[in-house]
Formats: C-alpha cells, structure tokens, sequence
C-alpha cells in the first residue's frame, strides 16, 4: 500500500481516522499540525478572505563560491542557456519583492540549484531563512515550500570551478535534502516517506491555511544507476502507482473535509504547446494524461510546475473535471518573472468558495555585482540577449549531443556506429541491421536506388583527351554487380572530362580508338560486386578510425559541427534579414513569456519552413564545403578505389579500373569529383534526404514547422499573465466530531474479511468483482458524509463479492495455475493488496483499489493474478 500519512487535525473525526489508517494500511508517520493549520469549522477560525501567495521557478542557483573565470566555466556557461552568474543576485532582487509584497506563503516548484551541489542548496535555503526573518520583522508570518527538481539530487553535473578548472562539487542526496530544507517544507506536515529515498520520497501535505490543502509531489528520477556505482538522475519525471495512489488520497480526504486542493510539482501533467509530447516528452511526467486525469478526478484544482521555464497556464478537462497546469517561467532565463496571487475564501452554508488568482511578476531593475560582474539591468531585456545565441547553439549542440555520442560511441569504430545509428533512419534497408550485416545492408540500399537495366541506366559520357567513351551505369540482377558498359545511345548523357596521369591518358587513347563497340561485346567494362564493396568499405572504415575518430580527428570533427551549425543558422529566412537562428529564437521566445504574440514575418517564415530547410541545407552545405577544417579532414582519409572495382572479361577493363582508380586518392578527391566533374550538387542531394528523413515518426520539415507554430501560438488557456479560476468544496456535515454520523463498523468488519481473504485460484471475473467492492468500501470509509443506505450496500457487495471469491476457486486438489500457494506467505498484512510478479498488474492493482471506482477497478482488474504486498 502506499506510504501515506494521515492528519489529525480535521476534517475526518478521530474514529473514522482510525478506520480510515486501518483500512489504507496503517499510517508510517503520523504529524500533527499547529494551530495555523486547524480546520476553520472545528475550532471556530474563520477562513481567511485572502490568502496570498508567491511561486519562484527553477532558482537554479550558482554560489558565487564555485565561481572562477576560468574556461571551464566559460564551456559551462555557454552550454546552457541559463544566466548563473548572475543568478544569486536575480534571486536576492525576487526576495527583496516577496518581502516588499508580504505573501502569505511562497511556492517554489523545483530546481533549486545549478546541479544539486550542496553548498547551492544551503545558499538558497539561507537566504530564504532571511528573508523569512525579515517578513517576521515585519509582522508576516510567510511559510515557504519548496519541491525538489530534476536538477537538485544526485547530480553528477555539479561542479566547483573555482579553483580554475572543473571538479566535482559535493552532491545532494534525498536524505540530506529533507534535512537541509527541513523548515520548508518538512515540519508540521504530512510526509510522504519521512525515512525513505525512493523516487517520490520527498512529497508531503501541509495545510497553509483553513479551507487549503497543498500537496507537494516529488517527481523526479534520481535513482538511476550510474557507470561509477553510485546514483544519478535524469531530466524525466513520473509519479509512481504508490505514489499517485497517495496524492489521490490525500486529495480526496482533504475535499471530503471540505477544502480545496491544490498541488505543486516540476513536471508538468498537461502539455502547455501542441508539440511537447513529441520534442519535449520529458518535460511531462510520463503517462502525464493517466496522472491528470487522476488528480482532477480527485479533486485537485490546479498544480503549480516549472521544469519548462515558460509563464504558461494549460487545462484538460475530463468528464466534469478540469485541472490546470499553472507553470511559471525560471527566475535566471528570459523573462526571469515570478507570479503573484491569492486565493479568495468566502463560506456559502455548506460550500466553500474560492477564487484562485495568479499574475506574472515583472523583477524589473537588478544589480549584478557578483562573479565578475558590475552592472545593473532590466533582466527581462538582459535575458532575452541571452536566450539562445551562436555560440550557446554551437556549445550546447557539441556538449550535450556531439561529445556525449562520441565518447559513446567511438570506441565502437565507424562500422560500429553506423551499425548502431542507422535502425533509428527507419525504413525496410535498415531493420535489425548488425555489425556483421552492415556492408549487405549497404549494398542492398545502393543497388535498390540504381536503375535495373542497361537502358534506363546512369547515362555518362567521359572524354579524355580527343576520346569520348559514352557508358550505361546500372544494377545488373542476373549478375548481381553493378556494371558499366560502353553504350551507343546515350541520349542526355552527364559529360565528364578526365585528366589522368600522361601516360594513362595516351594507353587510353590508343586502346580506344582502335575499338569499336561490337554486338559481341558480352562483359561490362568494369564491375562492382557486394564481395568488391564490402572490401572497399573495410579499408575505408580503417581509415576513419585511425584518422576521425583519433583524439585530434574527434575534435576536427567537433569544429566542423560548428562550422555547420553556424552556417545554418545563420542563413536568412527573410530579406530583412532575419536568420534562422531569429525565427527559432522568436517563437521559442514567445511561449516563454506568454500571452504568445507574433508578428508578420514570423508568420510567413513558419509557414514556408518545409521549403526554407531545404534551401538553407542545401545552401549551408555547399557553403560548407569549401571550409579549411572540412577540406583538412576529408584530405586526410584515403580512398582504395582499386578494391571497389573488379576487372570483368573485357580486354579494356584494366585501363578502367586503372583509369577510375586515378582519380580520386581521397574522401576530397571524391568530394571535388563529384561537384566539379560531375557536377553534383551535394547540397541540394542533403537537402532531398532531409525532407524524407523522420524524427518522432514524423517527416523533419513538417514537425520544425508544426513545432515552432505551436511554440509561437497558445491553443490552451490564453491568459497566462492574468488568470483566475474558481473552485467550491462541499463542508462535511460532522466536521471534526468524535462519532461518525453513520456507524461503520459492520463495513469495518467485512474489509477485514476481505484483506485477509485468500485470493489463489480465484477466476478473474470474480478478483474484478472483488477489487471494485474493495474500492468502493474502502472510500466509504474515508467520507464522513456517507448516508446509512450506502455503507449497507457497500456492505453487502463486499460480502457478496467475498463469497463469489470463495466459489469461484477450484476444488481441493484442483489443477489450477495459482493453487498451493500460501495466503501467510504472500499476504501483504492487514490492509495490502494483492501481489503479483507482473509490475504492470501490481500498478494497476494499487490504482485500482486506492483509486477506487467501479469502472478503473473493472478495467484494470480483469489483468491482475495472484497477490501484491508491499
């Protein structure tokens, strides 16, 4: 069962908290509130008519200790587009507004630090302490809350560059967490796992006010198993079955004693742009639909995230209920705003209403004199210069794809990559490719895309000197080669002029000219056979792996993609002009601030994005190509063109292969002969391949295109800066009195019955029976509004059900998969669900009884077997 805890302090009367941690499987800690946060209706608090509050994303704080201006810094800062020099004094000017403004609390959705460093987190946690103290000074009693991000545990990125270089800082683990931020967030409330370091370990329940519940969800992945044995994290979040199970439960609690629900987290639960699912999945929890659905089923009316640093509100509605994902942008990336508001309380006989207001806060002037600095600025303009830039666009593409898949995959040798990365291409050529089947695969893709026969061959006609030898280029099935013959009807033949070695060039005239092409010509001049590829491609490969992937190859490489990168996005997409760096820039702008506006040449360039790529890649290429630190490396890897080529039963075939075989000594060589002699156009080859390749299952050009338009236009709430939404509770009609209304101890006794119940061998018909009754029982228990007929029929399904379990089992001695199991030895303890092997199944079999309701239990159910403990 889940690790919940449940509140003393209202809502639910003593006896029925007794049923309720008996029937949801005892509670592992149990804290009991101040007086702050009573229950209006039991000891005669009013609620309050406005409740304030401040949230601060993604403070990513950088102490100024770690600081040197060093070049490993430098690499580091332009690697990220976060401004972390600058963020402690971006986090002093937003205190000194909450402390001007005197919140009544302060929401801080996750990552509180650059990387999780220790000395970060007590950096920010003193300087909340102080702020706090200042608040009190002033007569405010502000409690802050804070939430961990992906950022801020185990993190094997923080470093300490003050000593001139990089080294690792002293990293944050779950329990060392809790204790540094003990006063924000871990006193005086409901803990989730007070003891514990799974993922989700860190949420806990407080109750800030009469009327509020605050539930903060802890969803992070920091437990991931690292190279070095010790723990890391990634940048996806998930809330785990136990831990859904749990916020839904305190939800549900919280609204049955009549509050409304609000949550707080990282990661988002609804997208806030068309395309995030697809490009930027892991900036949602995964399964984020099921966990929104979840929540607003149980009641929470709103969850306040970051992780995406954008000012965006975004809704999903399900059946009746709608939840709204508040996010709010990060305080050191543009525009570096906070968001303000409060919650409105007014007492309407038996429902409590409430009106919840946020705004987006402009911070407006900041000094920044720490890390080098000595400036002051507005630093919503002084972080839009700095949102993406060539530089941090070469540096983060290096740093965070090129390197990382260099040092993965070099060791394995060129051969080894492509066999590695080509899967992903997609298409019938590549499927389930291997090392060993690379070369046949390559072959069957080149001989797919040459034409079939002599006719519709590759026409070309090659002079060389006063000679001119017209050929048909083309893939031979009966031979199994690709095979050029010498070919009278060229028709619009792509001329090549030739300038080989003197003394070749005269042996081909003379062989030449003497011979005229015969009917009884009945080989190819030269021939290309899977045997002869396979051959040239090893010799090739050797050579990139002496040469690319050596240390000082890996960083020509690195330079070429930022010779790339600069001149692509660099290239205008207007007359203007405007680059493409400006359009992606712009819209990714746009969603950031919020209240997304465009203006006219965004729209144009969005909508001509398919055939803009095309013209940039094809100009960014060829321009490209006459780079130095193309041309060094190209130059220096050798083409064996001699083991490509074999010699077939023409008596010119040797001058062919001697003739071809001259004319390009290197990948260069090969490179100049295509564009110049040939007359190749490489980048518009590129350009074509590009508009067939596919990420995310779907065709480049069109998801750039569907990316930055929904990036630059809001299709959910349109109001991000000045929002509001209303939410009513239902008071209990018993609030914190010491007997329920309903005597439900005979229900009592048959949950008993049925968590002790020994469900082996039981048919599944009727185990989904049984976890619906089960379900339905257990919130039954839970509501102090329950009338007398309902706990009666709750009652009696239950104990139907029991008996529809016991029936269904086959007879002693049956041959049933499940049977001879021990109900002692697989039992979970009073109050555990059923076990089972399949992780799948046991999920679903928490959702489904802590969850509740008929139709989840009846759709998960019919899957589970066996029992599930803890």
């Amino acid at each position: 069962m889940p690790r919940g805890t449940t509140r003393l302090d209202g809502g639910v009367s003593r006896r029925s908290f007794l049923k309720l941690s008996i029937a949801m499987g005892g509670a592992t800690a149990i804290a009991a509130s101040g007086p702050e946060t009573a229950r209006a209706a039991e000891d005669g608090t009013s609620y309050p008519e406005k409740f304030t509050f401040a949230v601060m994303s993604d403070v990513h704080l950088f102490s100024p200790d770690l600081w040197s201006d060093c070049p490993d810094y430098t690499t580091a800062e332009n690697s990220d587009r976060k401004m972390f020099r600058e963020s402690s004094d971006i986090l002093d000017k937003a205190l000194a507004d909450v402390v001007a403004a005197k919140p009544d609390m302060v929401l801080v959705p996750g990552d509180l630090t650059k990387d999780g460093e220790r000395v970060c987190h007590e950096w920010v946690r003193d300087r909340f302490a102080a702020a706090r103290q200042q608040l009190a000074d002033a007569g405010v009693d502000t409690q802050f809350y804070v939430i961990n991000g992906n950022h801020d545990l185990n993190n094997h990125h923080g470093k300490d560059f003050s000593g001139g270089s990089s080294v690792d800082a002293e990293r944050t683990d779950p329990m060392t967490y809790k204790s540094l931020w003990a006063e924000c967030g871990y006193t005086d409330t409901v803990v989730y796992d007070a003891d514990g370091t799974a993922d989700g370990s860190l949420s806990y329940v407080a109750h800030p006010c009469p009327g509020l519940t605050l539930i903060a969800v802890d969803t992070c992945k920091y437990n991931v198993a690292a190279e070095d044995g010790t723990l890391a994290q990634e940048t996806s979040g998930h809330v785990p079955a136990d831990l859904l199970a749990w916020v839904c439960d305190q939800a549900r609690e919280a609204r049955a004693a009549g509050d409304v629900v609000v949550a707080f987290q990282h990661h988002g639960i609804v997208p806030h742009f068309g395309y995030e699912p697809v490009i930027f999945g892991e900036y949602l929890v995964d399964d984020y639909e099921a966990v929104a659905k979840a929540y607003a089923e149980a009641g929470i009316s709103a969850v306040f995230t970051g992780h995406m640093h954008a000012n965006d509100i975004a809704a999903a509605t399900y059946s009746e209920n709608t939840i709204y994902d508040i996010e709010t942008g990060s305080l050191v990336t543009y525009p570096s705003r906070m968001r303000m508001g409060s919650l409105e309380f007014a007492q309407r006989g038996e429902k409590l209403a409430c009106t919840l207001t946020v705004d987006s806060h402009d911070l407006g002037d900041v000094t920044l004199d720490e890390c080098g600095l000595a400036t002051t600025a507005g630093i919503t303009a002084y972080g839009k210069e700095r949102t993406l830039t060539v530089d941090s666009v070469q540096t983060m593409l290096g740093g965070m794809f090129v390197q990382p898949l260099l040092a993965q995959y070099a060791p394995l040798g060129i051969k080894g990559i492509l066999a590695s990365l080509l899967p992903s291409l997609g298409g019938d050529s590549f499927a389930g490719v291997t090392e060993e089947s690379l070369n046949a695969a390559l072959w069957g893709l080149v001989t797919g895309i040459l034409p079939q026969d002599i006719a519709s061959g590759f026409k070309v006609s090659v002079k060389v000197l006063i000679i001119t030898i017209d050929l048909s280029i083309y893939y031979n099935p009966a031979s199994q080669r690709i095979e050029a013959w010498r070919y009278k009807d060229t028709g619009d033949a792509q001329e090549v002029s030739l300038s080989l070695d003197p003394d070749l060039e005269r042996e081909i005239v003379r062989a030449f000219s003497s011979r005229a092409i015969e009917a009884s010509d009945a080989e190819p001049l030269v021939a290309i056979t899977a045997d002869s590829l396979s051959a040239f491609l090893e010799k090739l490969y050797a050579e990139v792996d002496a040469d690319a992937l050596s240390e000082d190859g890996q960083q020509r490489l690195l330079s070429i993609v930022d010779m790339l990168v600069r001149t692509l996005i660099e290239s205008p997409v207007d007359e203007a002009p405007h680059s493409l760096l400006d359009l992606v820039d712009f819209c990714y702008q746009a969603h950031l601030m919020g209240d997304e506006k465009t203006e006219g040449w965004v729209e144009t360039a969005i909508e001509g994005t398919p055939a803009l790529l095309s013209t940039i890649v094809a100009s960014g290429v060829n321009s490209g190509l006459s780079d130095a630190t193309l041309t060094d490396l190209t130059t220096g890897l050798s083409l064996d063109l001699t083991s490509l080529l074999v010699k077939t039963d023409n008596g010119l075939s040797g001058l062919a292969v001697s003739a071809v075989a001259g004319m390009a000594e290197n990948v260069q060589d090969l490179l100049d002969m295509l564009t110049g002699t040939l007359g190749v156009d490489l980048g518009t080859t590129l350009a074509g391949l590009l508009a067939d390749l596919s990420l995310f299952g779907q065709p480049v050009p069109a998801l750039a295109q569907n990316a930055l338009g929904t990036l630059a236009h809001d299709d959910s709430v349109a109001t991000d800066h000045d929002f509001s939404l209303d939410a009513t509770a239902t008071l209990p009609s018993d609030p914190g009195g010491d007997e329920d209304v309903v005597d439900k101890s005979e229900l009592q006794e048959v949950i008993d019955q049925a968590e002790d119940l020994e469900l082996a061998g039981a048919s599944r018909a009727a185990l989904d029976r049984y976890y619906a009754a089960l379900a339905a029982a257990l919130r039954l228990m839970s509501d102090p509004n329950a009338t007398e007929a309902q706990v009666a029929d709750a009652r009696a399904d239950l104990a139907s059900a029991i008996e529809a379990v016991e029936k269904s089992k086959p007879a002693q001695g049956g041959n049933s998969g499940n049977a001879g199991q021990s109900g002692n030895d697989d039992s979970g303890g009073n109050g555990s669900l059923p076990k089972t092997d399949d992780p799948t199944n046991a999920a679903a079999a928490v959702l489904a009884t802590a969850l509740g309701g008929a139709a989840l239990a009846a759709g998960v159910g019919a899957r589970m077997r066996g029992d599930l403990g803890e």
